[in-house]
């Protein structure tokens, strides 16, 4: 699969965030154990905790830890993770997948955070081997997303502060969900990428946000979490909203472009082609109620 994004001249570069999904959808449809493993270790098994040096493996691990006022636990972070502005000034640990050791050894952490569908096996059992405490989290619905969090502040000794988030995000939540359902219900795209087209499918959390936003998915009954479309799927499902994230296309004008025949759509028609901001609307993490609202707006 070329994994190409089309800019707004119509230069291919790569996103994270589709980095991220096609490596999760890999996962998806790959032995679990090629995917990083599930653990959730409490405070009262490990002597280590609560940990106060901390290296992120995943941007939303990064975000939570400074959501929880954590800034000064943190001590290495991947290259993609840009929020909160404060971060920017923590060492680098390298990517998602095959980051540096050396780095990590270097900054001698007591606690390494990755994601299951975000890092791999290999690099988890890597740095187990070389004695680091390694968590995964499990972010994939909104219930994966409060979880995590509260895995987060427990490992942290941030427990009660990692409520608090947790029971703001869902009241915002409420909020949302009562807003969206006082307009009719509409059909919805959300692109991740434009060349090739991908989609956000059913089983995953951006599916939850749409339905959350009283939105029905054109692609959930596509075969995978994130399927590759065809053109003529979209035109034949003609959605009422589409959505793309920003690191795909920069304005409704670049969707047209790619595709010129989509100028028909009811979408395009109705003005209804929004470009979202991916590391708000993509990133399963505490600013996920920001992306949900950025969702129903979108879709009024």
């Amino acid at each position: 699969m070329t994994m190409a994004v089309l800019h707004s001249k119509g230069r291919p570069r790569v996103s994270p965030f589709l980095l991220f999904f096609l490596f999760a959808c890999a996962a998806c449809t790959e032995k679990n154990s090629d995917r990083a493993p599930a653990a959730s270790p409490t405070p009262s098994q490990n002597t280590n905790l609560p940990a106060s040096r901390i290296i992120s493996l995943a941007p939303s691990i990064t975000e939570t830890l400074f959501a929880l006022g954590l800034d000064s636990s943190v001590v290495g972070v991947t290259d993609f993770c840009d929020e909160p502005p404060q971060v920017r000034g923590r060492a680098r640990v390298g990517g998602m997948i095959s980051p540096s050791f050396e780095t990590i050894v270097s900054l001698k952490p007591d606690l390494i955070l990755m994601t299951i569908a975000g890092n791999s096996r290999a690099d988890h059992d890597r740095l187990v081997s070389l004695g680091f405490q390694v968590v995964v989290t499990n972010p994939s619905s909104l219930e994966g997303i409060y979880e995590s969090i509260a895995l987060i502040g427990s490992l942290t000794g941030s427990r009660t502060r990692a409520d608090s988030l947790i029971s703001q995000l869902r009241s915002k939540q409420r909020e949302l969900v009562s807003r969206a359902r006082m307009r009719p219900a509409r059909s919805v795209l959300l692109l991740v990428s434009l060349r090739p087209i991908i989609a956000a499918g059913s089983g995953t959390f951006l599916h939850e946000l749409i339905g959350l936003a009283n939105g029905r998915n054109v692609a959930a009954h596509a075969p995978s979490a994130y399927p590759m479309l065809g053109r003529e799927y979209i035109l034949e499902r003609d959605p009422d909203v589409i959505v793309v994230m920003n690191d795909v296309a920069s304005s409704p004008r670049d969707v047209v472009e790619a595709y010129p025949e989509w100028k028909n759509l009811s979408a395009v028609h109705r003005n209804s082609v929004h470009i979202l901001d991916a590391s708000v609307v993509s990133r399963p993490g505490p600013r996920i109620m920001n992306g949900l609202e950025l969702l129903v707006s979108s879709l009024n």
